[in-house]
């Protein structure tokens, strides 16, 4: 198994867009190629997580209010972070994020209105100094998306209103004109092997600039 330096890579975008699918493509690439590479999804990713992930989407649970959503969100990537992630990191592997904070910031500041200085004040308690050196912003029009995910049954967040989602992507492109040289955005209209072919195109790009 090849190792390097450690390598967190996230991926994000609204529900539908197209992400998790590259961000799979990615994990089954760079294992052919011999790296010792994990992938987690969030919510979820330990036993623990994915227990706190069955809360959060469960659309029974309406009456939860957008701090406590954004507080088990944390509660749940800190457990990821702390069991997983950071083991990974240390013993020099690739870690791939289907979302991590952008999603919360993205989701629960813009979608849901709350303070951005509050989610980033709780993300310095929950993450500490984990932070992804690339993360993949793969950005699908809301009419799009919602195409996408017309045969599937919605959870709580999936089945929120036009509204909502268009904040939470407006959210996303805010974030990357704060932070551009952490981004790569894609056009999620693009076919599914375009798309690879631009993540994997900077991905080796940073994998050559490793010592």
């Amino acid at each position: 198994m090849k190792t390097i330096r450690p390598l967190l890579i996230s991926f994000e975008g609204i529900d539908g867009s197209g992400k998790s699918t590259q961000c799979k493509m990615l994990y089954h690439e760079l294992i052919g190629r011999g790296y010792g590479v994990h992938l987690y999804r969030e919510p979820g990713g330990t036993g623990i997580s994915e227990k706190i992930r069955d809360i959060l989407l469960d659309r029974e649970n309406e009456a939860m209010s957008p701090i406590t959503e954004m507080l088990l969100y944390f509660a749940s990537r800190n457990q990821l972070i702390s069991e997983k992630v950071v083991p990974a990191l240390e013993r020099g592997e690739i870690v791939l994020l289907d979302r991590f904070v952008d999603s919360t910031v993205a989701y629960q500041g813009h979608g849901r209105s709350l303070s951005l200085e509050s989610i980033w004040n709780v993300a310095e308690v929950a993450i500490g100094e984990v932070w992804p050196d690339l993360t993949i912003l793969v950005d699908t029009p809301l009419e799009t998306a919602e195409t996408r995910m017309d045969d599937r049954e919605l959870d709580r967040l999936e089945a929120e209103n036009a509204d909502f989602k268009q904040r939470t992507r407006n959210g996303y492109l805010q974030l990357v004109k704060d932070e551009p040289q952490r981004f790569l955005v894609l056009d999620g209209r693009e076919s599914i092997d375009k798309l690879k072919q631009q993540v994997l195109a900077r991905v080796d790009q940073l994998l050559d600039s490793l010592p």
